[in-house]
C-alpha cells in the first residue's frame, strides 16, 4: 500500500485499469466512512459481486422495480476481471487531519485484508502494492489561494489523467446554540424521532460570510463549492474499460426540503437571510446537483444525490464553540439517542458513518441501467435505509419539489456559473 502527498508538478501517467476516488471531507464522518467503504468493497476478488454496488429493488424507482431481476443484479455488480486498481484521493482542509485519516483508513484496511486470509477469503494478487492512498488540501470556504477550490481544481487536472468517482461529501452548518426549550417543545410537539431528524432547534448565525468576506459561507461551502469541484473534462476521461461509469455524487441530507426555501429564493441566493441556512443550502445543492446531471449527462457523466440519514458527525455536534468537553459529551448524547432511534425501528438512524455512505456508495458504483435517466423528472435520490442489527439499505427517493423549482435550480446554477467565471479571471486560469 502506498501512502503519499499529491505533488502537482508530478503527472500520473495513465492507466486505463486505475479507478481513481476523490472524496471531499474525508477526515471524519460520512467522508471517512466513503473512505474505508470503498477499500473494502474494491478489494473484492474477481468474480464476486461489490455489496455496495448490487442494485437493490428498494433503491429502484417504480418503472425499473417492475421488472427486477435479482440474479442479474449480481452479475452485473461482479469484479471484472483483470482486476482494476484503485487511487483514493483525500481532499482535506488540515494537512494533519488528511495524514490521520490516512493512517486510519490504510490501517483499517490492512485488519480487513488479515481478517480475509484467516477466513480463507482471496486477496486479489497486486491489490496492496498498487493502492495508493493520496490527499489534497483544499479550504471549501475560500476561492482563491493554494489551498482554494480553484487551486485545487488546477491541481487536480494537472495530476490525474482522469477521476471515476467524485464524492462531494464536505458541508458546512453555522451553528453557534443549541437551544434546549425549543428541543423539548418539539419532542412533545412532533415526537422524539422527528426532533432527531428534523431539528427545529438550532440556532444558526445569520448572514456569516466566507473568511474573505465575499459570500454567504454556509452557502459558499454547501452549494458553490461542490458546483466548481464538478470537475467535468477529468470525469469524462475516465476510461471506458472500468467497471463504473463517470459520477459525481454530492452528500444532501434529510433536511433537504423546499419548504426551508423563501418564496423568492433567487432574490438572495446565498443564503445570507436564512435562520436556516444549512437545511435551505443542502436543498439548493440537491436542485444545483440535478441540474447539472441534466446538463453534463451527454458527455456521459451523471451528477446524483445521496442522503445518508443521522449520525453523529461534526455537524451534528457543532454550536459549542471551544467547550470541547461540552463537544464531547453532546457526541455522545448524540449517538445515544441516534442508537435509541435505531432500535425502536427508525430507517433515517443508521448510527455509524460508514453505514450512512452506502447510499453515496451505490449512487457512484451500481450500474447505469438501474439509474433513470437524466431527462427523466423528477430527479433521483437515494438515501439510506437504517435497519436493527444489520447493514442499511438503499431506498429511492426524489429531490423534493423538483418540477415545481426547475427554473430556481437553473437561475441558482447560471448564478453559481457567474461567481466561478470570476474566480477564474482573479486566478489567471
Amino acid at each position: 500500500m502506498v501512502s503519499t502527498r499529491s505533488k502537482s508538478t508530478i503527472a500520473v501517467p495513465a492507466d486505463p485499469n486505475r479507478i481513481v476516488a476523490v472524496v471531499t471531507g474525508a477526515n471524519s464522518g460520512f467522508g471517512l466512512g466513503i473512505c474505508n467503504a470503498l477499500l473494502s468493497n474494491l478489494s473484492v476478488p474477481s468474480g464476486s459481486s461489490i455489496p455496495v454496488a448490487t442494485a437493490q429493488v428498494s433503491a429502484l424507482s417504480p418503472s425499473l422495480a417492475s421488472s427486477f431481476d435479482a440474479g442479474a443484479a449480481s452479475t452485473a455488480s461482479a469484479m471484472p476481471r483483470p482486476h482494476p486498481f484503485l487511487t483514493l484521493v483525500l481532499a482535506c482542509r488540515s494537512e494533519r487531519n488528511a495524514k490521520e485519516a490516512r493512517d486510519k483508513i490504510l490501517a483499517q484496511h490492512r485488519k480487513d485484508l488479515e481478517a480475509r486470509r484467516r477466513s480463507c477469503v482471496p486477496v486479489p494478487e497486486g491489490w496492496e502494492e498498487s493502492l495508493r492512498v493520496e490527499y489534497e488540501l483544499v479550504d471549501l470556504d475560500a476561492m482563491g489561494g493554494d489551498k482554494g477550490v480553484m487551486a485545487f481544481t488546477r491541481r487536480m487536472k494537472e495530476r490525474y489523467p482522469h477521476i471515476t468517482s467524485l464524492f462531494l461529501n464536505a458541508g458546512y452548518a453555522a451553528i453557534n446554540e443549541v437551544n434546549i426549550p425549543r428541543f423539548m417543545w418539539q419532542v412533545i410537539t412532533d415526537g422524539p424521532l422527528q426532533a432527531l431528524h428534523h431539528p427545529r432547534y438550532n440556532i444558526e448565525d445569520v448572514g456569516l460570510l466566507s473568511a474573505d468576506g465575499e459570500r454567504g459561507r454556509v452557502w459558499g461551502v454547501n452549494v458553490l463549492a461542490p458546483y466548481v469541484l464538478e470537475l467535468q473534462s477529468l470525469l469524462a476521461a475516465s476510461p471506458k474499460e472500468l467497471p463504473f461509469n463517470p459520477r459525481v455524487v454530492y452528500t444532501s441530507s434529510i433536511e433537504a426540503e423546499a419548504d426551508g426555501l423563501k418564496a423568492k429564493p433567487l432574490d438572495d441566493p446565498e443564503l445570507l437571510t436564512y435562520e436556516s441556512s444549512y437545511r435551505a443550502s443542502k436543498y439548493m445543492g440537491d436542485l444545483v446537483m440535478t441540474q447539472l446531471d441534466r446538463d453534463l449527462s451527454p458527455s456521459g457523466v451523471r451528477c446524483l444525490v445521496a442522503e445518508p440519514g443521522c449520525v453523529s458527525t461534526n455537524i451534528a455536534v457543532s454550536g459549542l464553540g471551544a467547550w470541547q468537553w461540552l463537544v464531547k459529551i453532546k457526541w455522545a448524547c448524540y449517538w445515544l439517542s441516534f442508537w435509541l432511534a435505531n432500535l425502536f425501528g427508525s430507517p433515517h438512524h443508521p448510527v455509524w458513518a460508514e453505514y450512512g455512505a452506502a447510499p453515496m456508495l451505490y449512487a457512484a458504483l451500481v450500474a447505469s441501467v438501474y439509474l433513470l435517466p437524466a431527462t427523466k423528472v423528477p430527479g433521483p435520490k437515494v438515501h439510506v435505509v437504517a435497519k436493527r442489527w444489520a447493514q442499511p439499505g438503499v431506498g429511492y427517493g426524489e429531490v423534493d419539489e423538483w418540477e415545481k423549482n426547475e427554473d430556481v435550480a437553473k437561475g441558482e446554477a447560471v448564478y453559481c456559473e457567474q461567481v466561478r467565471q470570476q474566480w477564474r479571471r482573479k486566478e489567471g486560469m
